[in-house]
């Protein structure tokens, strides 16, 4: 969810296998289930039918847990939204992408930190009501930041991010840091296919990777 931030995760499983477990057979890496769920419902902004969406969500993770998975992690920040409907519908755990970020900023020490999210997560308040139980402020995009994000975002689902995206992304950040923010959290799986480290100067937490090396780990007993 979607498509191209389901592919980014699997790359990255892959090579956070290969550089931290020195995967190179076949038997050397995490077995992979992966279901593309086609949703409706839902667009760059987020959610737009939440019932919709929640029922498709509680049914993917019925056919992961029924397809022999042992655990389930998800390329989507926003439908965490509805994480406590899908893990109570199965028995095997879901790696939460929002906690997992938590406790890598925990590890930093940052207390302030910026949010590139959809517009979904952002409104409902899924990293600031999260991160506000561990004492870490958020700080959120406006109206018109939003609709950037949003932007950037759709451009991304189909394939199209580029140079102004990077702009666009780096003039936030450097809105977000007159406001104190001491880095960014990218909760969104399709930011991250818009920008990476070498391209700004303030500290990222990209969701993806955090979410890949935790889903190794957990995997392979880390």
């Amino acid at each position: 969810m979607g498509p191209s931030a389901s592919a980014d995760l699997y790359l990255r499983i892959i090579k956070y296998s290969q550089q931290e477990y020195n995967a190179v057979q076949d038997s050397d890496y995490p077995p992979v289930i992966i279901v593309s769920l086609a949703m409706s419902g839902f667009d760059e902004t987020g959610i737009v039918d939440g019932i919709l969406v929640k029922n498709q969500l509680v049914d993917g993770v019925k056919k992961l847990e029924a397809s022999g998975a042992d655990f389930i992690i998800i390329a989507c920040n926003t439908v965490h939204i509805f994480y406590e409907q899908m893990q109570s519908a199965i028995k095997i755990p879901i790696l939460n992408i929002v906690e997992e970020a938590k406790k890598r900023i925990l590890e930093s020490g940052f207390k302030k930190v910026g949010l590139f999210s959809s517009e979904s997560t952002n409104r409902l308040g899924l990293y600031q009501n999260n991160f506000k139980q561990s004492e870490i402020e958020i700080v959120s995009a406006d109206d018109n930041q939003q609709k950037l994000l949003n932007n950037v975002i759709e451009n991304v689902m189909g394939g199209k991010q580029g140079v102004e995206d990077i702009k666009i992304l780096k003039d936030i950040s450097a809105e977000y840091s007159k406001q104190g923010a001491e880095a960014i959290v990218m909760g969104c799986t399709e930011i991250p296919l818009a920008i990476n480290q070498s391209q700004i100067n303030k500290k990222l937490f990209d969701s993806t990777q955090i979410l890949a090396e935790s889903a190794v780990d957990f995997s392979l007993n880390r």
